[in-house]
């Protein structure tokens, strides 16, 4: 496997900044700004602001506004609602299913713009609807997400997708997925787009059409029967345990012919769990994991892949620099001329 260590990852594991502003919180230029430094006994080598990206996208829109989003470098999180709203890992079961550090609202407001939600239905609470990994781990309700989701999208200008996905618990027959559609579409009513544009729209044309919500389902007799379901992003998923195999299966798709996609493509940027893997590697959480894979994404996509990829969808955000190498990428292809 090649090696790439030309781009070096900050990571700053506490450190307090206002996560919930609309607007972004680094400018280099500022006085009150977090940073962190990479130095050396002789100097400093360079120094990168903790910062957000809530209005990334907008802010570019000369660039992306012609653009398709199969075309785009678009940040994006996998099992993006799996994360622990008490930041408590009382269970093997959590610590194997908790995959990000940042509520949706916060993903949001770092950058992401690709949700990856998996749905399940329980019949006997309250919230029908709730966020899943896998059928045995249950994380916030879906209403939490839709209520971050619109908050966001009330105070921005940017477009996101959102991607329902695998339902582990609850949907025996068609009619649940029709039940959760036609849930989503009352929650969502004033922002989704509806699936006629396609996904040949233009950014510009999403702008200019006032809806800035793309919601894919994976489930095409829904999308068929619902306006407001999009045909769901295509998963690329390795199914690896080694960041030599992820490395590789990320190559693989990433140099294979895009031409013919016909929608747009999720890099999933991670290992898979496996109990051989876990009790031979001495891991003890997907945190663990996403942390020995993430600086390789993160050197991977700045360097070889910069001008292939579509979405990627990472572990723990935070210990990544997917955002910023998405936004640099979308630059570089602009002024290279490489879609």
């Amino acid at each position: 496997m090649a090696q790439y260590t030309t781009r070096i990852l900050f990571v700053l594991l506490s450190v307090i900044i206002n996560e919930t502003s609309f607007a972004r919180i680094c400018n280099s230029s500022g006085e009150n700004w977090y940073s962190v430094r990479w130095w050396t006994d002789k100097e400093i080598k360079d120094t990168k602001c903790l910062g957000t990206q809530p209005t990334w996208m907008k802010e570019r829109k000369d660039i992306l506004g012609p653009l398709k989003m199969k075309q785009i470098f678009l940040p994006g999180t996998h099992d993006s609602a799996s994360y622990n709203e008490n930041d408590d890992r009382a269970s093997i079961v959590s610590d194997f299913a908790v995959t990000q550090d940042l509520d949706i609202l916060g993903q949001l407001i770092h950058g992401v713009r690709y949700l990856d939600i998996r749905v399940g239905r329980y019949h006997e609470t309250n919230e029908i609807w709730w966020t899943n990994h896998g059928p045995f781990y249950r994380s916030v309700s879906l209403k939490t997400v839709i209520d971050q989701v619109k908050k966001f999208l009330d105070n921005t200008e940017e477009i996101v997708i959102i991607d329902i996905r695998e339902f582990p618990v609850g949907f025996n027959n068609i009619s649940d997925h029709h039940a959760l559609a036609t849930y989503l579409e009352d929650e969502f009513r004033d922002y989704y787009l509806p699936n006629n544009y396609g996904w040949g729209t233009t950014l510009n044309e999403i702008w200019s059409s006032g809806k800035r919500l793309i919601i894919g389902y994976e489930n095409m007799r829904i999308v068929n029967s619902h306006s407001s379901m999009w045909p769901y992003v295509l998963h690329q998923w390795g199914n690896v345990q080694s960041t030599e195999q992820l490395f590789r299966y990320l190559d693989k798709i990433e140099t294979s012919d895009r031409n013919s996609a016909t929608r747009p493509r999720s890099a999933m940027a991670e290992m898979t769990a496996d109990l051989t893997y876990i009790l031979f590697n001495g891991l003890t959480s997907l945190r663990d994991m996403a942390h020995k894979v993430n600086l390789n994404v993160t050197n991977w996509y700045s360097t070889v892949w910069q001008y292939s990829a579509n979405i990627v969808a990472v572990d723990f955000l935070r210990s990544t620099d997917i955002v910023e190498i998405a936004i640099e990428s979308n630059e570089n292809r602009h002024l290279h001329c490489r879609y």
